[in-house]
């Protein structure tokens, strides 16, 4: 008796310390940097991010395959529209939306792959922890995530799709809010 009351004592132990996923900011901006290396993608961007309209702005210096473009990039998911403006030709293209919103943050299915340090933890103040998920996506893909276990803030973000291929996404100097309110605005280039 005194060993099942044990092996259920060490059960709730256990179980009481697999981390939940924790809930990401819904309104940040950002800079970011994603690549594709089997496509030869490298982008470098600032990012504004409304997860609760589904919006999101990214201004970004793209390179693919050695040739470099820039471009002011809206996505409205909330009115299933983009709005790309090349901002060397200054032409606009305004498109439907196909592909879903995909928000930053640890779906509630996530695996807790564990945590790590970004710098160290052997010095005060000279390391941020993070914890690591991953899991499927609906679409049938792969992802793992990365994000600071104060704040849920996200750090990393990488996917894997047939049709997209492996993509990795990082974030830094990520703040809390939307520094200007016209933003998700559509540039005034576009019809």
């Amino acid at each position: 008796m005194k060993i099942l009351l044990f092996m259920v004592a060490a059960f709730a132990v256990v179980s009481g310390q697999e981390p939940k996923p924790c809930i990401a900011p819904k309104i940040w901006e950002a800079r970011m940097a994603r690549i594709d290396p089997s496509k030869r993608f490298f982008e470098r961007a600032r990012i504004s991010y409304d997860a609760i309209d589904r919006r999101v702005r990214i201004v970004e210096e793209v390179e693919i395959k050695g040739t470099r473009d820039f471009y002011d990039v809206l996505y409205l998911h909330n009115v299933g529209k983009e709005y790309s403006l090349n901002m060397k030709t200054k032409k606009c293209t305004v498109r439907d939306l196909t592909k879903t919103f995909r928000p930053f943050e640890v779906p509630k299915n996530a695996t807790f792959y564990g945590e790590s340090y970004i710098g160290t933890g052997a010095a005060a103040l000279e390391g941020v922890l993070i914890s690591l998920w991953g899991g499927e996506t609906p679409e049938g893909g792969r992802y793992m995530g990365s994000f600071t276990t104060n704040g849920c803030v996200p750090v990393q973000d990488g996917f894997y799709t047939e049709r997209t291929g492996f993509v990795h996404t990082s974030f830094y100097d990520v703040v809390a809010g939307i520094s200007d309110p016209n933003v998700f605005v559509p540039p005034k280039e576009c019809p």
